[in-house]
């Protein structure tokens, strides 16, 4: 087979996954006594309230530690003992043992490093700097896509049997978020652009403690929860009251919640947080731990062996995605999903650690579906005449320079205003119907207004936040869908006015499809097949 890779922005300095800090989940001969592969899998459909698809859960639990050993024997370095002979270990929310492999806090980062060698060795070709901005698609299915070259303007055609997006969730949808700015969603839109079915996109993972302060850094991961304490304003430590057993290492929603509900009822931050406390940690233990986060504590005038940091919950993760099968393969031929922008692993809310093992299982299976796909898939030439669609789009972009309308970041700023205040860790009907509506203008009069600051053709910023906008802004209908039909509390979907979670009525997944210029909402049940809520 041959093989392309397109990235929106350059090799090992993009996405998400570089920037991941924390471990690898997975139970192989380094498990701790007691723990096993089938307690990782009920960990983590506990972990997801019983929203995920246990057949995917169990070829994660299954498949992850071959993969975190295929890894290591392609160069990545894991953290192992001083006598070398077993990994050391890592455990956060959700888990009940120490089963996560890491690097430092740049665990993500040597992911990364170690596949981009294997890319080069391979000769397989990157292009770097190119936004997909359409899939094509016929009767038979996806046979290329269309996108724009960001350095210059310039629309480009791809040809192809089989496709995989990785591109990743969207948590630039919301004013505070831990995710690189490239990270937009564009998969979520392109597949429902393409006709595929997307569900759980209600299911926003919200990571409990970001920067609140300096506001460069807010919304930044600020901390790695197993390292830290959390105090409120009082100097107390308030997990005790939400989850006594497991305090900060409780599910990543409990823990976000909690922070919001200290904050609601007076006992926050005075910038509208908690604190983060690291200060009973033995000297040099954070340095050591954690040296980039160490670094950027130093950068701003903090020492985490004597300041607490000013934190509050920061967009992280979207549990929801492409419905996929057991192949990762989409509901459109041809079309394939990996990591995050595939739905069903992680039900209602994501166990710490699951997403680095996830994208490892998924990237392989989707990666051989695909070949096999291509493998026996007719070739069908695209029309280069399908480039001036996009090619129009930017032209009519670039000519609005000069014009009055709203800017590309005032139109981005609206809609993440809108997204945290309505559609964030705590909704109702009400929030949610403003949402809509506000959305729905942002849609019909601002976005067709948008003006850019010039009309270069050279890494024109403005053009592609502007292009980048237009994904958002179906991210956030579908998420707003999702939540606006999903009548009970359960995982990271938390509604004030249906606060209890309903497993006789809602153990169903929310699934959407585009129709028109609209969603077509349907519903299909979950995967109960291994375990069930409890009394069921």
């Amino acid at each position: 087979m041959r093989v392309a890779v397109v990235l929106k922005g350059q090799r090992e300095r993009s996405g998400a996954t570089i920037m991941a800090p924390g471990a690898v989940a997975g139970v192989g001969s380094w498990g701790r006594p007691g723990d096993d592969r089938d307690l990782h899998f009920r960990d983590t459909v506990a972990g997801g309230a019983f929203m995920n698809e246990q057949r995917l859960v169990r070829l994660l639990v299954d498949e992850a530690p071959e993969r975190i050993v295929e890894l290591e024997r392609m160069g990545a370095l894991w953290e192992r003992s001083e006598d070398g002979r077993s990994y050391l270990l890592r455990i956060d929310g959700g888990h009940s043992f120490h089963r996560c492999v890491y690097l430092e806090d740049r665990t993500g980062r040597e992911i990364v490093r170690t596949l981009g060698s294997v890319l080069a060795r391979r000769h397989v070709p990157v292009h770097e700097n190119i936004m997909i901005t359409r899939l094509l698609v016929d009767q038979e299915g996806v046979f290329g896509a269309v996108g724009v070259d960001l350095t210059r303007a310039e629309p480009l055609l791809f040809q192809c049997r089989a496709l995989v997006l990785a591109t990743g969730g969207a948590g630039n949808v919301y004013q505070n978020t831990d995710c690189p700015t490239d990270v937009t969603g564009d998969g979520y839109a392109l597949a429902l652009e393409a006709g595929a079915q997307l569900m759980d996109m209600e299911f926003v993972q919200f990571y409990p403690i970001g920067f609140l302060h300096p506001p460069s850094l807010r919304g930044v991961l600020a901390g790695l929860l197993y390292y830290s304490r959390l105090l409120n304003s009082r100097g107390e430590r308030f997990m005790e009251r939400y989850d006594p057993e497991r305090l900060e290492l409780s599910t990543r929603d409990r823990v976000a919640r909690a922070i919001v509900t200290e904050v609601a009822e007076g006992r926050g931050s005075p910038r509208g947080g908690v604190y983060c406390d690291m200060r009973f940690q033995p000297p040099g233990f954070i340095a050591r731990q954690t040296p980039a986060l160490y670094r950027t504590y130093r950068q701003i005038g903090l020492d985490p062996e004597k300041d607490m940091i000013e934190v509050a919950p920061t967009a992280h993760f979207f549990m929801g995605g492409l419905v996929v099968d057991e192949d990762w393969a989409a509901t459109v031929p041809g079309l394939f999903a990996a990591g995050e922008v595939a739905a069903g692993v992680h039900g209602a809310n994501r166990l710490s650690q699951n997403a680095l093992a996830e994208l490892l299982v998924s990237g392989v299976r989707a990666g051989r579906s695909a070949a096999r796909h291509a493998r026996d898939a007719r070739w069908r030439a695209a029309d280069p005449g399908e480039v001036r669609s996009e090619e129009e789009k930017v032209r009519r972009l670039l000519a609005s320079s000069g014009s009055p309308g709203p800017r590309p970041w005032q139109v981005r700023e609206q809609l993440r205003e809108i997204m945290w205040q309505h559609v964030g860790v705590i909704r109702n009907a009400q929030g949610l119907e403003a949402a809509r509506q506000a959305i729905s203008r942002l849609r019909g009069e601002v976005l067709p207004a948008t003006s850019l600051a010039t009309s270069t053709l050279l890494w024109n910023a403005d053009l592609r936040q502007a292009l980048e906008n237009e994904m958002l802004l179906s991210v956030a209908e579908c998420v707003l869908e999702g939540a606006a039909h999903r009548a009970e509390s359960r995982g990271a979907h938390y509604r004030s006015d249906y606060p209890d979670t309903d497993n006789v009525g809602w153990l169903r997944h929310v699934v959407l499809q585009r129709s028109g210029e609209g969603l077509r909402v349907s519903f299909r049940p979950t995967d109960l097949s291994v375990i069930k809520p409890e009394g069921m």
